[in-house]
């Protein structure tokens, strides 16, 4: 298999027919057609991705109210509207959760399959010579993330049988800071102990994150961390303090040949998809 591409969508935010509403400025976005909107756009990729990996957050019913904890059945309709949204996707999807998500609620109505919809779920997958890692960084009601030391070990475990193989790590929360001081207070609780896995493990340097609404590039101790744009709303690339936008939304596409990656963010305007 030569080379090939994929997406990665993330912050779908959905809530079963709610809109987001942003009081301090007055608008209200729909994340069930922004996500329709992005879809549209990776349907007309050349290539057509070989696969799509949801960053997580990708149900948000709890937005709508958040004074009150929100069941797994309430949740329940938006994991409905995800399925419904994602048949027309043109590629198989790899999801993750985020710190909004419901695991019960996630795992009842994607049908996993997972032994106990309780626990993080953690999985790895192949496509061509690329290995591909997916942790579920998610700690109910809380916005941090965190990966329990079962998660780190079972990680170290697939590294160790995939490490002929060059490998790519999805997760919802950024494992290092992104300069932003609001969300850098909602990071990876535990993130340096996830770099001391990887760094036993050359092939494995490039992680892929979602939980910031924007598009952030990190280069250190010669790993790369990528955030990517929501679907839903985007956040301000410079405020210290909490600031949404309403758009456009966004999406990341990666074109992996041999060893080398290819990345660019596009954005989904009314006339469809560009570049940034």
């Amino acid at each position: 298999m030569g080379a090939f591409s994929f997406v990665h969508l993330t912050d779908l935010h959905l809530m079963a027919g709610g809109r987001w509403a942003y009081q301090p400025d007055g608008w209200a976005v729909d994340p069930a057609a922004n996500l329709r909107r992005v879809i549209a756009a990776v349907n007309g990729l050349e290539p057509r991705p070989a696969f799509a990996v949801l960053g997580g957050d990708l149900a948000s019913p709890d937005l709508l109210d958040p004074s009150r904890p929100w069941t797994p059945e309430e949740y329940e309709p938006s994991y409905r509207e995800l399925v419904d949204l994602l048949r027309a996707l043109p590629c198989p999807i790899h999801p993750t959760l985020g710190n909004h998500d419901n695991r019960a609620a996630f795992h009842r109505i994607l049908d996993t399959g997972v032994a106990d919809p309780a626990e993080p779920w953690s999985y790895g997958f192949d496509h061509g010579p690329w290995h591909f890692v997916v942790l579920d960084t998610l700690v109910p009601g809380s916005p941090r993330g965190r990966l329990r030391a079962a998660q780190l070990e079972w990680l170290q475990r697939d590294l160790h049988g995939h490490s002929d193989r060059p490998t790519m790590v999805f997760l919802h929360h950024p494992p290092w800071p992104v300069g932003l001081a609001w969300i850098d207070a909602m990071g990876l609780e535990n993130g340096e102990a996830l770099i001391d896995v990887l760094r036993r493990h050359p092939g494995a340097r490039t992680i892929v994150a979602g939980h910031v609404h924007t598009d952030t590039l990190i280069q250190r101790e010669g790993f790369t961390v990528l955030t990517t744009p929501a679907t839903s709303v985007q956040l301000s690339q410079v405020s210290q303090t909490p600031k949404l936008l309403p758009g456009p939304p966004g999406f990341r596409t990666f074109r992996l040949d041999g060893g080398t990656i290819m990345t660019r963010v596009l954005t989904v305007g009314e006339g469809g998809a560009s570049a940034l």
